[in-house]
């Protein structure tokens, strides 16, 4: 944080050839999964730090090594783990013969264009409290990833239930959180968990067969959901020249870019 502090004041610090804002962005998305990346990790988890270090790219990893250098942590461990596979992918959509529950609250589901989603998120986002520090570029990245959803895409609505992670509490008036299966412009689906009024979500058609409905009500829970920032991070690395949401008149913010629009939840 002192780091990017200080890059963000005096931007002729930067190392990195394309400047104090890319440095800025690469430090804060290393950084990102840091945090409890050394405790011991549940059976079946994959090493935080290893993912970490194998999702860095050159920049990053030579920026671990410095610091790890100065801890006297050796990377050579990091150097040699195995390869790990591919950490996360799109949310299921149907049950299997092998993966599927008892269907829970099949009348909640919903489906929306991507227009109606854009518009239902506004409208939230027009009544929602958030810590002032995150307004600038939560909203840039908000209005970015709107930008990219599917334009003829139909995408999946129901309020979260009370044993998935809840991010915020629920309120003012009738914000609640939700969990929503979008389709991106390249055709991805990922899963995300926007806040959203009960009332304007109540107010939607009800478009699904009920068929669909039960489907969707029949899908268990699972880990490694691609989420709204994981495909965020895939499209900048894949499309370079697309209008990047780190590009403040802020400079004092640019340190929360890399944050994504909604945490990814913990499975239950």
């Amino acid at each position: 944080m002192i780091e990017i502090r200080a890059l963000a004041s005096k931007p002729d610090r930067a190392r990195h050839p394309d400047g104090h804002l890319a440095e800025i962005r690469l430090i804060a998305d290393v950084c990102h999964n840091l945090p409890g990346a050394d405790q011991p990790q549940p059976i079946g988890e994959y090493d935080g730090l290893v993912y970490t270090w194998q999702t860095a790219n050159d920049f990053q990893q030579s920026w671990l090594r410095k610091h790890f250098a100065q801890a006297g942590i050796d990377t050579t461990f990091l150097e040699q783990a195995p390869r790990l596979p591919r950490p996360a992918t799109s949310p299921d959509t149907r049950p299997t013969w092998t993966q599927w529950q008892v269907p829970r609250d099949p009348a909640t589901f919903f489906a929306v264009d991507s227009s109606t989603l854009a518009d239902v998120v506004r409208r939230a986002r027009a009544v929602d409290r958030h810590d002032p520090t995150y307004g600038p570029v939560r909203t840039a990245f908000i209005e970015w990833f709107l930008d990219h959803l599917a334009p003829d895409g139909r995408h999946i609505l129901r309020p979260s239930r009370p044993d998935e992670t809840q991010f915020q509490p629920d309120g003012p008036n009738d914000l609640r959180q939700y969990r929503a299966l979008v389709t991106m412009s390249d055709g991805t689906l990922i899963v995300d968990h926007p806040r959203l009024r009960s009332s304007d979500v109540a107010a939607l058609p009800t478009n699904l067969h009920p068929l669909r409905r039960l489907q969707l009500a029949a899908v268990p829970p699972r880990r490694r959901e691609l989420d709204a920032s994981l495909w965020a991070r895939q499209h900048r690395t894949t499309h370079p020249d697309c209008r990047d949401w780190t590009v403040l008149n802020t400079p004092t913010d640019v340190d929360e870019a890399s944050q994504p629009l909604i945490e990814p939840p913990a499975p239950s």
